[in-house]
């Protein structure tokens, strides 16, 4: 059967207890040393990744910034741009009609010039002609005074 001794019991007690000194003196000591440095280690590394994702979400609300600042001001070009083709168009189509309605008066001018030309080119071909038959008329007139008087 089972038997018990005190003494053994006493001396498993004091082999712990001695066994347990021995363990925090040269062990524990050491390796709570080790976990420490490990969960600072850990701790530092988390503080400096949510340093860096700060940093990086810091850059990426500048980035956004300066991205819709370029687009806003792109649009202005445009705007502006826009803006200046139309003038630039209206301009030109203003000029062109300046231009149409100057050689419009022009032609007008140069017709009327040319019709007074022809009008007194008529006039005086009609002069010619006239003098031409009131000299023939002359002659016949002429010869037939002279005709008859024979």
């Amino acid at each position: 059967m089972l038997k018990i001794d005190p003494w053994n019991i006493i001396w498993t007690v004091v082999n712990l207890l001695f066994l347990y000194w021995i363990f925090k003196k040269f062990l524990f000591d050491r390796v709570m040393g080790v976990i420490n440095q490990r969960e600072e280690m850990i701790q530092k590394r988390f503080s400096e990744a949510k340093k860096s994702q700060d940093d990086a979400e810091s850059l990426k609300s500048d980035y956004q910034k300066k991205l819709e600042s370029a687009k806003t001001q792109a649009d202005q070009i445009i705007l502006d741009a826009r803006a200046r083709a139309e003038a630039e168009q209206e301009k030109a189509l203003e000029r062109t009609r300046q231009e149409a309605d100057s050689m419009l008066e022009k032609a007008k001018a140069d017709i009327a010039s040319e019709q007074d030309k022809a009008t007194k080119a008529a006039e005086a071909e009609i002069a010619k002609l006239a003098i031409l038959a009131a000299r023939k008329i002359v002659k016949t007139g002429e010869a037939n005074d002279t005709g008859s008087s024979k």
